[in-house]
């Protein structure tokens, strides 16, 4: 088997705003009169997602409504810093989860479908490794990507965020009979370093890095340079 770990947000596709946007798209519907901007939001999602402690396993396959109820009080805590009433941020911090899931804020990116089309003809086969929420699957089935993947391989799902080297190596352990593997991914922490430290080589798309080998502008790349790495 030839191998191919895809990152999912940023790298095969995106929700428009990300989680500010999220939240921004809840007072935009509940609290239409509002001026608060993702800008002063932003600052109240940089903690308290699992992926902020990556080192602390989850556990796994635990219940969606309990992954989402984790987040609850930074949602919260975004809205009542920026002069919601308490009683009004937790319903607002209710409708979160909706906002995010709804699949019409989602898109890929405009190279994904012919891309893994190609490297499916190639010979390679595709699988997803993501630090995401228990909906992702419905959201690769919206998108029209879960026809190129084998197995999706969620955070939410196994308990362990990347970096973390059992993230990476849930997948190795899982699947047989690989002969070559690459990781891509947008991210130089969570996916080119973790999976360099269980020696997976890594292509970082959509942004360069000193550190990483291999980078690229977009996933158009991504067939040119695994072909070159093994002549």
């Amino acid at each position: 088997m030839k191998l191919l770990i895809w990152d999912f947000d940023g790298t095969l596709a995106y929700r428009e705003g990300q989680w500010s946007g999220a939240l921004l798209d809840v007072l935009n519907t509940h609290v239409p009169s509002h001026a608060i901007t993702r800008d002063q939001l932003r600052p109240y999602l940089r903690h308290g997602f699992p992926w902020h402690s990556p080192d602390q396993p989850q556990e796994p396959r635990i219940a969606a409504d309990v992954w989402w109820a984790r987040l609850m009080p930074g949602f919260v805590t975004a809205f009542t810093a920026n002069g919601l009433p308490s009683d009004h941020a937790v319903t607002l911090a209710a409708s979160v989860r909706a906002a995010y899931c709804n699949p019409c804020a989602w898109a890929t990116y405009p190279e994904t479908i012919a891309t893994l089309t190609a490297l499916v003809h190639a010979g390679w086969t595709h699988v997803i490794l993501s630090n995401h929420v228990p909906e992702l699957p419905d959201l690769v089935r919206h998108l029209g990507v879960d026809r190129f993947i084998t197995t999706i391989f969620n955070s939410a799902v196994t308990g362990y965020e990347k970096p973390h080297p059992a993230a990476f190596q849930h997948i190795l352990s899982t699947l047989p009979r690989i002969e070559c593997v690459w990781m891509v991914g947008d991210n130089p922490v969570a996916d080119i370093a973790g999976a360099a430290a269980v020696g997976i080589p890594g292509i970082l798309v959509r942004k360069t890095d000193s550190t990483v080998a291999y980078c690229c502008d977009n996933l158009t790349q991504i067939s040119t340079i695994i072909t070159h790495s093994a002549l």
